[in-house]
Formats: C-alpha cells, sequence, structure tokens
C-alpha cells in the first residue's frame, strides 16, 4: 500500500469513492471543478490530498487544509474528507491516510489536527482524537 498525493489521473477513481461515502453521490461538474481547484491547491502547503494506492488501484482518499488559528495558537490541520473503497475497509487503510495527514501537519508545524466524523462513529476516537467540539453546519445553497 501507498499513500501519495492525489494527482490529475486520479480524479474518476476518487470520484467512484466519494460516491461510495455516506454522503452520496456528488454531482460531477461540480466535482469536476472543485477536483482540479485541489490538485492546484497542493502546490501549497496548506491542503493535502492524499490517495491510498494498492498496486495501482486508488483504494481511498484523504483530504485536510491547515489554517491559522488564534485560539489554537498556531496552524491546525482540518481533516475533512476520509474515504476508503467499501471492499477495502477494515484492513487499516483509513488509519494509514490519517497517520500521514497527522504527520504532514506536524512537518508542516500544525499545533491540533482536527476532524469532522461524519457517520463513523468511534472511529477517529481509537485513533486517539478525543471530542473537543461540536459540528454545526449551514447549509448555503
Amino acid at each position: 500500500m501507498r499513500i501519495r498525493p492525489a494527482d490529475v489521473t486520479d480524479a474518476v477513481a476518487v470520484f467512484t469513492l466519494l460516491g461510495q461515502s455516506a454522503s452520496g453521490q456528488p454531482r460531477r461538474t461540480a466535482f469536476d471543478h472543485n477536483y482540479e481547484q485541489l490538485i492546484a491547491a497542493m502546490t501549497y502547503d496548506d491542503t493535502d490530498f492524499l490517495v491510498a494506492d494498492r498496486d495501482g488501484e486508488v483504494v481511498g482518499y484523504v483530504l485536510a487544509a491547515r489554517v491559522l488559528s488564534l485560539h489554537a495558537g498556531g496552524p491546525v490541520s482540518h481533516l475533512l474528507e476520509l474515504v476508503v473503497a467499501q471492499a477495502h475497509r477494515g484492513q487499516g487503510i483509513g488509519g494509514m491516510l490519517v497517520d500521514a495527514v497527522v504527520r504532514r501537519a506536524r512537518r508542516a508545524g500544525a499545533v491540533e489536527v482536527h476532524v469532522i466524523a461524519r457517520h463513523i462513529p468511534g472511529y477517529f476516537e481509537r485513533l486517539g482524537f478525543a471530542e473537543t467540539a461540536t459540528c454545526l453546519t449551514l447549509p448555503l445553497s
């Protein structure tokens, strides 16, 4: 298993994975536009968009972004999305992707990693995360 930065050739696989997430099927036009922007954002040191590659097959991905926080006293990495293909769940792939984000956050000088845990109760707690806040969402569209 290799964890590596996502690239433009991974778009179809990531779109397929996103359709397997609890959030349901994304709109293709919005995905294509946003995917290109994420690939471009990785040229800076504030976005981690990584895939789990098993022998050339993308079987999972993680997306995180760092922002400067006054409250935390430094950069904070926000783990935004974590998806592993249904056929590959329970094999530690999600943990490898999270570990990669944590390592990259440390190297970038982040002081905390936050995660919004959607539909996977207890998963992040098993990885050492502690609940410190409640996430509320205001849909804008």
